[in-house]
């Protein structure tokens, strides 16, 4: 089988790596926008190298042409996804990526075109192949499938604050931290200020009780679509420090995490993330954090009803940052990614259209397969209430 690794960057370059022994594949070729990059990556794992740019469309069909599977990691997804999904349907490969951007699952999902044109061509496009979303799906999935009847299932993330996360990932944030982004509420897909509707969820310890606000992330999307029955999607973020909540909020509010570019050389939102990981911007928006953990939460909360009665499903993990070092010093969304792609190889993904994590692979043995390779250890809480007299 024939894989296209789109993208050398750390978390496509360690998913080839791990693809290079995968079985299935006998023919592996990572391709980048940096020509000298794909070729040290491509002789350093024995695969092909090729240099591509994913905003000319001759060039993503050239480099995507033959494939069986294409490995998508180029982001930020929500200006490069769509191109190179269309392009994989129309060269009759399987599609995976890691995108995390709620307009890219929205467009993939709302829109019955993709679906349709997947389904022609025999293919799968399986989106939101990460931790978040991707872990958090089948966490959400297994929430679920715990309760008779689930009404709502809530994606809530905190972390501590850090202003240089890399200019792609800043891209992200500010993209799903201001603006309009999609909740799904009483049935539908519904646009909501980014930050509001602030909600406290108790957290495990060392956390406990937090305040999280309306965060543009794909999980809302395709939740609704694949489990049959939710009235209610969301997902939530906070940062642990207040204060770094308030610096996102305040320029959002003054229009600097923009994506519109204008007459500008760039857009306000590419100059802002560029600025945040120099040390001069760093030092100017970083925060004291040593009121918080230096960690990470998913705390997924499934609702509905089991035997008759109301009841929740509550998955929780927690990511030790200060201390825990991942194996090879592999990447968080390396590990869950490469497992995703294996399972698509090795045809335990046998479905066709367009998919998520959700719909098509079983939560608990891909759980019990990936937390511990991350370090971490899940929570699993069942409550219920019945009415005594």
């Amino acid at each position: 089988m024939k894989v296209a690794i789109l993208s050398c960057g750390s978390v496509a370059s360690r998913v080839a790596r791990s693809a290079a022994a995968f079985d299935g594949v006998g023919d592996l070729v990572v391709a980048d926008l940096d020509a000298g990059r794909a070729k040290a990556l491509g002789e350093a794992i024995g695969a092909r190298h090729a240099r591509f740019d994913a905003t000319d469309p001759e060039s993503i069909a050239a480099v995507v042409a033959d494939a069986d599977v294409v490995f998508n990691g180029v982001g930020p997804f929500y200006r490069f996804a769509l191109p190179i999904v269309g392009a994989a349907i129309d060269a009759g490969a399987h599609y995976i990526d890691i995108c995390d951007e709620f307009d890219v699952a929205e467009a993939l999902v709302t829109d019955p075109a993709y679906d349709e044109r997947a389904k022609a061509a025999g293919v799968a496009v399986l989106t939101g192949c990460g931790v978040a979303p991707g872990a958090t799906n089948l966490m959400a999935r297994w929430a679920c499938d715990g309760l008779d009847r689930a009404d709502a299932v809530h994606v809530v993330m905190g972390l501590p604050f850090v202003a240089n996360l890399g200019p792609t990932i800043l891209e992200h944030m500010f993209h799903s931290l201001s603006g309009e982004i999609t909740q799904f509420l009483d049935g539908e897909y519904r646009k909501v200020p980014a930050w509001s509707d602030p909600k406290t969820f108790e957290l495990l310890a060392p956390y406990g009780r937090r305040e999280f606000g309306y965060f543009g992330h794909a999980e809302p999307i395709t939740l609704p679509r694949f489990i049959p029955g939710l009235k209610e999607a969301t997902s939530r973020f906070t940062w642990w420090q207040s204060e770094g909540n308030e610096i996102y909020r305040r320029l959002a509010g003054l229009g600097l995490m923009s994506s519109e570019r204008g007459d500008l050389p760039m857009s306000p939102q590419s100059f802002l993330a560029r600025h945040f990981c120099t040390p001069e911007g760093g030092r100017a928006v970083q925060i004291d954090v040593s009121d918080a953990p230096i960690g990470s939460v998913f705390h997924i909360r499934a609702e509905g009803e089991k035997d008759g009665a109301a009841a929740s499903v509550v998955i929780e993990t927690h990511h030790d940052m200060a201390n825990r070092v991942l194996e090879d010093g592999a990447d968080m969304t390396a590990i869950p990614a490469a497992a995703f792609l294996r399972r698509l190889v090795d045809g335990e993904i046998d479905r066709t259209g367009v998919l998520a994590p959700e719909a098509c692979v079983d939560p608990q043995p891909f759980l019990h397969e990936v937390m511990p390779r991350l370090g971490l250890a899940l929570h699993h809480t069942t409550a219920q209430t019945r009415r005594v007299f």
